[in-house]
């Protein structure tokens, strides 16, 4: 019963549209910048050609549930560090849309035009060709970043191959195994360099103070001010000398 579970979702993806959908979902790693859009889909379709290749090949139980082990314990590893670490993803500048989107077109082109043909033995040609291509995507987006966590999901991409040949062209070797276990190793590495990223200082901007506003000066014409002046002693004294010499009338 549990080992029907493989072949089964397999059997939903082996077709064209489910390759072509796989491709496209790997091409959004790139073009979507977005750590945690980028480490879902890269879960999704290594998982998909995990299952595609239970389906077509049959390499085992142990070896199917080994890969899968692999991925999701990187994706843990990973979505753990960007979930305790968030600032660490937008420390680093990367690249902009628009290089990114140059680059995938330029990949797709020379695809095109070059056509390598190349072919795996055991292998069909659709299959070889999403294999290189989540490699492809996992070689561009560690091309173009500078932060550990999106290395991390391209370098887990980049070992997709790796880990679809060696279960196939190789089954007895346990080369399967051990490319699930560097799946992890990098995971863990990638995992660690993101959580000891420098945490950014944050700049406080001192305001500076407003310019006080001068005071209202009045309009008005400042009117001069008259003092009464006094008089001078002996003028006093002079005075009331001549009254005291006046006669006085006298009433009847």
């Amino acid at each position: 019963m549990i080992e029907s579970i493989f072949p089964a979702i397999g059997l939903l993806l082996a077709t064209g549209p489910g390759v072509l959908l796989l491709a496209t979902l790997a091409a959004s790693i790139v073009l979507i910048w977005d750590w945690r859009w980028a480490l879902a889909a890269a879960v999704i379709a290594l998982l998909a050609l995990s299952s595609i290749q239970a389906t077509l090949h049959h390499p085992g139980f142990l070896v199917t549930s080994s890969q899968w082990i692999g991925i999701i314990t990187t994706a843990l590893l990973l979505g753990l560090a960007g979930r305790l670490h968030p600032a660490a993803v937008t420390m680093h500048t990367n690249s902009n849309w628009l290089t990114r989107l140059v680059a995938v077109l330029f990949v797709l082109g020379a695809w095109w035009v070059l056509d390598p043909g190349v072919s795996l033995p055991l292998f069909t040609q659709v299959e070889t060709d999403l294999i290189l291509w989540i490699g492809l995507c996992g070689l561009l987006l560690v091309s173009l970043t500078a932060t550990p966590l999106h290395t991390g999901i391209g370098l887990l991409l980049l070992l997709a191959p790796l880990q679809a040949t060696a279960a196939i062209l190789l089954p007895g070797s346990g080369l399967a195994v051990i490319a699930s276990i560097a799946q992890i190793l990098v995971g863990l590495a990638c995992a660690y360099l993101t959580l000891v990223q420098p945490t950014p200082r944050r700049v406080v901007r001192q305001a500076l103070p407003l310019p006080s506003a001068p005071a209202p000066t009045s309009t008005r014409p400042r009117l001069p001010a008259f003092r009464r002046q006094a008089l001078p002693t002996s003028r006093i004294a002079a005075e009331s000398g001549r009254e005291s010499q006046a006669p006085v009338e006298k009433i009847v």
